[in-house]
């Protein structure tokens, strides 16, 4: 019979819980040290020879120390007897970094998955990725699996208990990159349309929306479908354009709260009637920000 064990390290200790129950694996336990000088050692404190081990932790704050501590507790693991190691990452750090935008810049995005594959893991897996592009930066084998599945099932549910028809929706993608995230939803959606914003960026966390067709929005209710909140920005940009245009209401769902200091309040006090994001970064919101589960999508 295989023996699995699931870990996380600091990120996504809720979700790792709830997958190593659905499955009956062992929870893994790991011991991290800070030294004096600020160096890290990262160990397993459990057994691992002959098991499957799956690593689950999103590299979103201070991305680069957690990526750093991900290789050591991987080979931590490797070295005492691991049969396979497996890492899902939910939300995946520097993913907006994957193409040069402005003169002299790194592709760190890149640069991440070249470290990444040096930790020589069985697989890597993660949710919703920024671009499908950066899946060709790695040499080990990369999946990004959807969470449309969750979405839909809390939009039906949300539906019901608001009274509004599926006819009545557009899905709205804030930009191009989006677009195959709506066509998504769009398809689980059975009976809502879809919407495209022109956008430009003049500079990095700031948004500007140009236009959007006024008949496709008009006296509809809108989602709003992206990857990340971050700021903020591009999501109220979004909803007031929706809004002027005649839009009825304005639901938002991304797949990784980020939630950069300020952004709550300001998307608080915006348009935005109702928003929902996963715990692919796990972190206290306020109530009225509604959180959908990953663990559901993670299989061993």
């Amino acid at each position: 019979m295989e023996k699995n064990i699931v870990f996380s390290l600091q990120s996504n200790n809720y979700v790792a819980e709830k997958v190593a129950k659905h499955f009956s694996a062992e929870l893994g336990v790991v011991s991290i040290d800070t030294f004096a000088d600020g160096e890290v050692l990262v160990k397993t404190l459990s057994d691992v020879k002959d098991k499957n081990v799956y690593i689950i932790e999103s590299t979103a704050k201070n991305a680069h120390e957690t990526l750093f501590m991900l290789l050591l507790l991987v080979d931590s693991v490797k070295r005492s007897g691991a049969k396979s190691v497996k890492l899902f990452i939910p939300y995946f750090g520097y993913s907006r970094q994957e193409r040069v935008s402005w003169f002299n810049e790194p592709v760190s995005c890149e640069v991440v998955a070249k470290i990444l594959d040096t930790a020589e893991v069985d697989e890597i897996i993660t949710f919703d990725l920024h671009h499908h592009d950066i899946e060709n930066f790695f040499k080990t084998k990369f999946t990004s699996l959807p969470t449309t599945e969750l979405f839909k099932d809390y939009y039906l549910n949300y539906f019901k208990e608001n009274n509004i028809k599926v006819s009545d929706v557009v899905v709205v993608s804030p930009d191009h990159g989006s677009n195959s995230r709506a066509d998504l939803l769009v398809k689980a959606l059975k009976g809502s349309k879809k919407a495209i914003l022109t956008k430009k960026r003049p500079k990095p966390n700031l948004a500007e929306h140009l236009e959007v067709e006024i008949s496709e929005v008009k006296d509809k209710v809108c989602i709003i479908i992206d990857d990340i909140i971050d700021t903020g920005g591009t999501i109220i940009s979004a909803a007031d354009l929706l809004i002027r245009s005649g839009a009825k209401s304005i639901l938002v769902a991304a797949s990784h709260g980020v939630f950069s200091p300020n952004s709550i309040n300001k998307l608080l006090e915006s348009p935005v009637d109702d928003i929902v994001v996963t715990n692919s970064i796990e972190k206290r919101l306020p109530s009225n920000i509604h959180v959908v589960d990953i663990s559901s999508l993670i299989k061993l």
